[in-house]
């Protein structure tokens, strides 16, 4: 996560902004729109280049009488005019912040976005700063360049329920400015950690929206910016060094190699270049045991199918998730001690772990935390049963109607063929084997964007996709498996029974919230 903050807004001496630039990750520096000039520009970017700090232009409409807060009547080619002439006081820099109203509007206004987003291609700058939901992001992105998704610290959101999107209160309101340090560090937290932000203006009555973000903005003319970007970075530098001591990589070594690999969270956001999504298998399991740890929930994790024999060369604690496999901890001469199955172990250097038969389930996860990284060790065991209210009782696997459902014959005899997976199973998917045949009564088609869980019927059978899928295919999706379900199918094993019930897009989404719900249990104990 990184820090931005807006600099330059105040003169080049400006003792405040300087003392910014120790804390933060990028300087948008203002470039003669709403404020600042050629002096302050240089000042600042020499300051910045010293520092290591990155660089981005914060480009406006031409009004510094109104600090570039107002919207402006000007246009299209008046527009692009000025900033052309503010981009050319930062030569080299590709990175874009746009200001105020300017800011305001393109992520609102889809045609402004277009206009922004076209100018920005033609003019060799290779990324934006815009919010996730937004217009302008939207439009950035479909030209292929790179959007540092922002969201605000010293600022408090409202929800358009209309539009579907996250507003910033407008500054006119008496609650749109975080004057609190605490209470500006507690939003932080809540977006970084949670992925989410209050709508409702009361932080004792919070509602909450969901928000993804990769850079955090504070506002420089803010009374609190100081304290809160020296506050903050200190908090993500303690955040990555625990990080760094959490994970696999660098803590053990392989005796034996197994059948194994590191995993983490799948990555979307690429398929449109056709890049899957990757990452584990049974994504559930492994958030599970890095939350039991106080890890980051995507810390990298020993993804297990075949056991191997691992020694720690670090000191830590570790828990086993997913499949059931037998394990045994050893150390030094003593007898071997069985594992049990999610369960926090504390670990030292040179213990050894073995495994024997695998009881049920394909993937097992190794995750593991070096006691520098600290963090809670849960007293009891919690077994998947614990927190899998959210899977189908019957444990059947639910879908909903894909978009060629509609040329199935006959699309009950999907859930009542008494379906098996195959030995043709990998990462990218699933092969079923069932009798009798089904029938689709379509023709060629043009091959399509599939996703997660998608089924496809093949000549041969059908196919349930997985995370490390192809981006587009061109057989029929006659259903897709829901999101809460897709890592389930991550510990389906060969030649297994495997049974499908249908369910609407509303009991879909209840279901996935569910699922987040049993791990809030395991973010609260960990403080997460």
């Amino acid at each position: 996560m990184l820090i931005n903050c807006d600099i330059g807004e105040q003169g080049p001496l400006h003792e405040g902004d300087r003392a910014l630039m120790e804390f933060i990750h990028i300087a948008n520096i203002a470039c003669d729109g709403h404020a600042g000039d050629k002096e302050s520009v240089a000042a600042f970017r020499a300051l910045a280049e010293q520092r290591g700090v990155r660089i981005a232009a914060h480009l406006s409409y031409p009004d510094k009488p109104n600090f570039g807060r107002a919207c402006m009547a000007i246009s299209d080619e008046d527009l692009l005019a000025a900033l052309d002439s503010q981009l050319a006081l930062l030569p080299g820099v590709k990175l874009v912040k746009f200001h105020g109203a300017l800011y305001n509007q393109a992520c609102r206004d889809a045609r402004l976005s277009e206009v922004l987003a076209g100018w920005l291609k033609r003019s060799g700058v290779s990324g934006v700063l815009a919010p996730a939901d937004s217009e302008l992001g939207a439009a950035v992105y479909r030209l292929s360049l790179a959007v540092l998704r922002e969201a605000f610290l010293d600022r408090r959101y409202s929800y358009d329920g209309t539009a579907g999107h996250l507003r910033l209160v407008s500054r006119g309101a008496g609650n749109a400015i975080i004057t609190n340090v605490d209470e500006a560090l507690a939003q932080a937290v809540e977006i970084t950690r949670r992925g989410r932000v209050n709508v409702s203006g009361d932080p004792a009555k919070p509602a909450w929206r969901p928000i993804k973000a990769d850079t955090l903005c504070i506002h420089s003319d803010s009374p609190i910016a100081l304290e809160l970007a020296r506050k903050l970075r200190a908090e993500l530098d303690r955040a990555e060094k625990a990080a760094m001591a959490s994970g696999v990589r660098g803590n053990i070594r392989l005796v034996k190699p197994g059948f194994c690999g590191t995993a983490g969270l799948p990555v979307y956001g690429r398929q449109n270049i056709g890049v899957s999504p990757g990452g584990a298998m049974d994504c559930f399991s492994l958030r599970r045991g890095n939350l039991m740890l106080g890890n980051p929930e995507g810390s990298p994790a020993l993804e297990i199918l075949g056991p191997p024999e691992i020694e720690l060369m670090t000191p830590g604690r570790f828990v086993l998730t997913g499949a059931r496999l037998e394990a045994f901890l050893s150390r030094g001469g003593a007898e071997p001690v069985e594992v049990e199955h999610s369960r926090v172990y504390e670990a030292e250097t040179g213990d050894r772990l073995t495994f024997g038969n695998k009881r049920y389930g394909l993937q097992t996860y190794f995750c593991f935390r070096g006691r520098e990284g600290g963090g809670p060790v849960p007293a009891e065991a919690l077994p998947f049963a614990a927190v899998s209210a959210w899977a189908d009782p019957q444990k059947r696997i639910r879908v909903l109607p894909g978009p060629e459902y509609h040329c199935l014959e006959d699309p009950g005899q999907f859930f009542f063929t008494q379906w098996r997976t195959t030995f043709k199973m990998d990462k990218m998917g699933i092969r079923l084997a069932g009798e009798p045949a089904m029938k689709c009564d379509m023709g060629n088609m043009i091959s399509g964007a599939v996703a997660d869980g998608t089924v496809q019927l093949t000549p041969e059978s059908p196919i349930i996709l997985l995370r490390h899928r192809q981006t587009t295919g061109g057989y029929p999706r006659i259903f897709n498996v829901i999101s809460a379900d897709i890592d389930l199918l991550g510990q389906y094993a060969p030649n297994q029974p495997i049974h499908f019930v249908q369910v609407t897009l509303e009991e879909a989404r209840a279901f996935a919230r569910q699922k987040e719900e049993s791990l809030d249990k395991l973010r609260q104990a960990s403080g997460s």
